[in-house]
């Protein structure tokens, strides 16, 4: 693709050679050295001054106050660059788009009601009373058990197994070896017997989600555990039952969520963080990697630590610490005295 037709397809402008060929996007971070032939972006002054390499890029993406640096540049606003970054890595996306049709090994339930436009792979299982609205896509292995509700639009990929009764919206993404609707944990020991509690709900997602590979999202006791619109997972999310997750979620890999745990819309929990069952994280707040929410949080603060605190209370904490030996120094030499 030449620089200038890239341009316009972006609805940018350029400088230098528009006859220039551009067969790539790449890495500055990644790859030495530079390839003359790929794009990259650079949309700060900072990202230019500590990367060496960035003086070598023939092709950037990059904003106007830095577009002299380079002998060839694709100028997008600064505000919204990000996203003229990301049209730019579809562009260039070279994933494989499987053939229309019905496999014959895949095994489908006479009841089942199938859309139009749908790919169904090898040896997927749909049964009974199942319902795939349009243009749905099942990869292989992929076990729809009775009463699932899939809307249209949506990716379900290799071993992913929804349990019964369970309901996906439009335009879903969901990544290998995901289970939706497994039981919850619920147990309860009385007089020497360990009860199972039924978990007789189901999981509701909305729409335009996305869930990372080998994620769980156990259904309710009783009613639905629910996933919000333009909610993101990463790799091993765990739900745990009655769990409440608004929209426009992001939630990092190998996070979990005890029973009945409310996230609120807009809210981000980074990686390894996990929360106690019953709370609330409010609108917009935060949970920090490696961190463990028990109580419920404020609209719109940050938490670290374990247990959580406010990020600014825990940096007051931790800039506290060193001095402990020389207070635990002081304070044996005033016992003694």
């Amino acid at each position: 693709m030449k620089l200038k037709d890239l341009a316009e397809q972006l609805g940018a402008s350029f400088t230098g050679n528009g006859d220039l060929e551009v067969n790539g996007i790449k890495d500055l971070e990644h790859h030495t050295p530079v390839d003359p032939n790929s794009i990259y972006y650079v949309a700060s002054k900072k990202y230019l001054s500590k990367n060496k390499k960035a003086s070598d890029v023939i092709i950037a993406l990059t904003i106007e106050s830095l577009a002299s640096s380079f002998p060839n540049a694709i100028i997008v606003p600064e505000e919204g660059s990000k996203v003229k970054f990301i049209q730019v890595i579809s562009l260039f996306e070279k994933k494989p788009t499987p053939s229309l049709g019905i496999s014959t090994k895949a095994s489908i339930h006479p009841s089942a009601k199938i859309g139009k436009n749908v790919t169904i792979m090898d040896f997927v299982v749909i049964q009974e009373n199942v319902v795939i609205g349009d243009n749905v896509t099942l990869y292989p292995n992929v076990v729809l058990e009775s009463g699932v509700e899939v809307g249209e639009g949506t990716v379900i990929k290799s071993g992913v197994v929804v349990y019964y009764d369970c309901k996906i919206g439009k335009r879903n993404l969901i990544h290998a070896n995901t289970v939706i609707g497994a039981d919850g944990f619920g147990f309860y020991d009385y007089a020497g017997v360990r009860y199972k509690v039924p978990q007789i709900g189901n999981v509701i997602i909305g729409d335009d989600v996305e869930m990372g590979a080998h994620c769980t999202v156990d259904r309710a006791a009783l009613e639905s555990t629910t996933i919000g619109n333009f909610t993101k997972f990463d790799d091993h999310v765990h739900i745990g039952h009655n769990c409440r997750v608004g929209n426009y979620v992001y939630i990092a890999g190998a996070t979990v969520l005890a029973g009945s745990v409310t996230i609120e819309d807009g809210c981000f929990l980074a990686g390894q963080s996990a929360v106690a069952e019953h709370l609330t994280m409010r609108k917009g707040s935060i949970l920090m990697g490696l961190s463990g929410l028990t109580e419920d949080s404020k609209e719109k603060t940050a938490y670290f630590g374990i247990p959580a605190r406010p990020a600014l209370e825990m940096h007051r904490i931790h800039s506290s610490l060193p001095l402990l030996p020389e207070i635990a120094k002081e304070h044996s030499r005033r016992k003694q005295s």
